[in-house]
């Protein structure tokens, strides 16, 4: 195919093309889909549907056949007193026979052309040498783990019949106590952390506290979370405000994530908070998660930040940090001014939800 006929072939999903989509998708991710992938893929993408989705899946097709696909979800950067369309790109799939023939790459650079910013947030051992080739590379996200029941850890390190259990019992109980301590939830007492059923308009203030901070923010929208965390057929989050004086201080979500068997862990997947003046905030927000997680029974609880203020909190309630190699992040900008600000902010609200991981 020439370079023409490729980009006349390629053009936004329409519903007729889902059962093409849904075929490649089995072909390829096959027994890794563990959900009704119609139902997420209809929930995911507008599909000729202007009102439904969160961005576009662009389909490359020829002769009635497809190719390729790569999905995107639509996001507005800010940074100061600017903002930035950009896009994030998800849900790449090529045929397996097509795989060495540079489709994925030509997908790549033809979603940078329809947009001011393209982001590639995360990879993988087949993507990662293709996302540093074709995105400007930024220093990796960061991954934070906090142990929560660790009888699982020791039983695999202390095969003594009896002992794991009660070591366990005797850190665990020893971590809440730090934790407490910490943490200290009752301090100050006037901030609430309450279950948040639908995220309404007290975002938007969080919003524009948060474009006040020297951190590249990626805005979040009311009915965009919504759809993102609550409805989203792959599993529903827990949202979770922090509330002063009838103001929204902070906001967190979480979402349970099966592990092998029946264990299971605490992701967060959202979290927007300003910093420094929501420090006391956060650390209720982190207190009401720790004891979640408690109650679940959860293996531990995890979150990828690109936030060093809030890092530093991770750290001091009790989070370690991970190596992962393949917490990459690319981005494109056309536009040089936007690009120039980006470039002098290290911290970015970048989160799970920007991902096709949740």
């Amino acid at each position: 195919m020439s370079a023409e006929d490729l980009s006349a072939s390629c053009r936004p999903a329409v519903w007729a093309d889902l059962p093409a989509i849904l075929a490649l998708r089995t072909r390829v991710i096959g027994a890794d889909i563990r959900w009704d992938d119609e139902a997420y893929m209809a929930w995911r993408y507008r599909l000729g549907r202007p009102q439904a989705g969160g961005g576009e899946c662009w389909v490359l097709v020829r002769d009635g056949a497809l190719l390729g696909m790569v999905g995107t979800q639509d996001l507005v950067l800010r940074c100061d007193d600017q903002s930035c369309p950009a896009l994030s790109l998800m849900d790449i799939l090529i045929q397996p026979e097509l795989e060495s023939v540079g489709l994925g790459v030509w997908l790549n650079l033809f979603i940078q052309e329809q947009t001011t910013a393209t982001l590639a947030i995360g990879a993988n051992a087949n993507s990662i040498g293709m996302v540093s080739r074709l995105f400007d590379t930024l220093p990796n996200r960061r991954s934070f783990v906090h142990p929560v029941k660790l009888g699982h850890f020791l039983r695999k390190r202390l095969p003594v019949p009896g002992l794991p259990h009660l070591m366990a019992m005797g850190l665990e109980t020893m971590m809440r106590l730090g934790r407490a301590l910490l943490l200290a939830p009752w301090l100050p007492s006037s901030i609430q952390v309450r279950p948040w059923a639908r995220l309404d308009d007290a975002l938007h203030e969080l919003n524009a506290q948060l474009e006040a901070n020297d951190v590249v923010h990626a805005e979040r929208t009311p009915a965009q979370l919504n759809w993102r965390l609550l409805d989203n057929p792959r599993g529903s989050s827990q949202v979770w405000g922090a509330w002063s004086k009838g103001r929204l201080i902070g906001y967190m979500a979480t979402q349970l994530t099966p592990l092998d068997g029946e264990r299971q862990a605490l992701t967060i997947v959202d979290l927007v908070v300003p910093l420094p003046s929501g420090r006391p905030a956060l650390r209720a927000l982190l207190w009401t998660v720790l004891e979640e997680a408690w109650r679940h029974q959860v293996e531990y609880v995890s979150m990828t930040s690109y936030r060093q203020d809030v890092e530093r909190e991770l750290r001091r309630a009790g989070f370690r940090q991970q190596a992962h190699q393949f917490e990459t992040l690319g981005w494109t900008c056309r536009d040089e001014g936007f690009k120039a600000l980006v470039e002098a902010r290290p911290d970015w609200t970048l989160s799970e939800v920007h991902t096709d991981r949740v």
